[in-house]
């Protein structure tokens, strides 16, 4: 075993350790069993479901970007990558590790690595600006639900709006520098020489201004292509909304009717703005304790930490379980045509 799958599984370990000093914590733990008996599965059933349209959509927004900068995809070539990234995403610091690995297999796939770059670019500066309008909503139209909430709530879910649009507009105008991103290539390119993992670098620097230059070509195509970027906005809003929405199916699951859909989704995008930036896999300890925070006044406190655990399992451990799954079929799939 490797030491990136000793590492998964550290902060996978530490995840389920965090959990479980929660629920020790948690005065009302004596009352989990009663908690899970008393759950309608057609609601669970929906909230798992909300995840996999997630996932759906996920792969219609890759494949729809595909389309308009490169060629058509076909879609399961484009689920198989999404829930690769999603893997990777859940399992490495910041989410970091979800776009290259995106790119490694389009590129297997036969897409070139300047064009997939370029989708996953726009992708992700899309999605990051969708989840700003749509919090900048609540901000308006939920303002009084909002800042009832303590100040440090407040003031974490405003740091992460700002670091969000302020990521946005940085990547978007460093992207566009075609002398930056050579630079920015070119160093890494020479630092992987020096320690021996590049070894012909003239024909890898060959290789980089060739991606660079469908790189750029491919934002430029895309940045007038008003079109395209709203359906891709359209698609991406959707994306949210069943994700934020799994929290609500848990709420009725358990028989809770009092607060409202939107509410929820909201308050959901709140925590997820809030935590996104914590550097830990998954977000992990930010996100449980985050989950108290937010929606301690959604739920009674013998049910709390069981809704904890069962968003934190559709939301974040079926990305590890499904994606791994995904990760491990190609891998088969690949020795068994080598």
């Amino acid at each position: 075993m490797n030491k990136r799958k000793y590492a998964i599984l550290f902060y996978i370990a530490v995840n389920i350790i965090i959990i479980a000093v929660i629920g020790l914590l948690d005065p009302n733990l004596k009352d989990i069993g009663h908690a899970f008996n008393a759950l309608k599965p057609y609601w669970l059933a929906g909230a798992a479901g909300c995840m996999l349209m997630f996932w759906v959509m996920d792969s219609l927004i890759l494949r729809y970007l595909l389309a308009a900068i490169f060629k058509p995809w076909h879609f399961k070539g484009c689920m198989e990558v999404a829930l690769i990234g999603q893997y990777y995403n859940a399992v490495t610091p910041f989410a970091s590790g979800g776009q290259p690995a995106q790119v490694y297999y389009m590129s297997r796939f036969g897409i070139p690595a300047g064009y997939s770059t370029s989708v996953l670019i726009i992708k992700y500066l899309i999605y990051q600006v969708v989840l700003s309008i749509f919090c900048a909503i609540a901000f308006i139209c939920k303002a009084d639900l909002i800042f009832s909430y303590p100040p440090v709530v407040v003031w974490i879910s405003l740091i992460g709006f700002v670091i969000n649009a302020g990521a946005v507009f940085l990547i978007y105008f460093l992207s566009l520098n075609r002398g930056f991103i050579k630079k920015a290539v070119l160093a890494v390119l020479k630092f992987f020489h020096r320690v021996r993992i590049v070894k012909d670098l003239e024909k890898w620097k060959a290789r980089m201004e060739e991606a660079v230059e469908d790189f750029h070509g491919s934002l430029c195509i895309f940045r007038g292509n008003y079109k395209a970027m709203a359906v891709a906005a359209a698609l991406t809003a959707v994306q949210l909304i069943f994700y934020f929405s799994v929290i609500f199916f848990i709420y009725r699951a358990f028989g809770l009717k009092d607060s409202a859909w939107v509410d929820m989704v909201f308050v959901q995008s709140f925590l997820y703005l809030a935590v996104s930036y914590f550097p830990a896999p998954g977000a992990m300890g930010a996100s449980e304790g985050g989950f108290y925070l937010f929606f301690h006044r959604f739920f009674p406190g013998h049910l709390i930490f069981v809704t904890m655990i069962l968003w934190r399992f559709i939301t974040y451990y079926l990305n590890i379980i499904v994606g791994a799954l995904v990760v491990l079929a190609r891998g088969i799939k690949d020795l068994s045509t080598t």
